[in-house]
């Protein structure tokens, strides 16, 4: 299909697409969320990964790496919680696939706390040669809350098909 400029209204006319509709990926016959949650789940996972490194040997560069990851993984984050929130915004209230979808969205949201405060605390030790177990502790926790809101993600697409057409 590829990427189209405009759309066809049903009325055969050619109009610009939304903003909206740019956001969801309509004009790249894409849903968008699903290409931007990619990025701050490898992140995390990826800031865990370097903390527990920086223990099992001598990675002075890890605790500092791990921070830019997260400072990474927010961008994503931010392009995540717009192409979801959009993607909310077309369902109806009450229905169950929206009461998922809420419970997906405050995990995630709360694991994005959790990294908030991680950042906060070792923002101004990044630099030390060994992350400080607390760090791990709230990646564990983070990288918990982040798998098992993409689980109801995942669920909401290849279980009951929301946003597949």
């Amino acid at each position: 299909m590829g990427f189209r400029l405009r759309k066809t209204t049903a009325s055969g006319e050619t109009v610009p697409w939304t903003w909206k509709e740019v956001v969801q990926g309509k004009p790249f016959d894409r849903p968008s969320h699903p290409m931007t949650v990619h990025f701050p789940i490898a992140f995390y996972i990826g800031s865990l990964a370097l903390d527990v490194l920086s223990h099992l040997g001598h990675f002075p560069w890890a605790p500092m790496a791990a921070t830019w990851l997260i400072l990474f993984a927010f961008a994503g984050t931010l392009a995540a919680v717009l192409t979801g929130l959009v993607d909310r915004s077309t369902m109806r209230k009450g229905t169950k696939i929206r009461g998922i979808v809420n419970l997906h969205m405050w995990i995630q949201f709360a694991a994005a706390a959790v990294f908030i405060v991680n950042l906060a605390l070792r923002w101004s030790d990044r630099d030390i040669a060994r992350s400080r177990p607390l760090w791990i502790a709230l990646d564990v926790v983070g990288v918990l809350l982040v798998t098992v809101g993409a689980d109801y993600g995942g669920r909401m697409v290849y279980k009951m098909g929301f946003r597949v057409e």
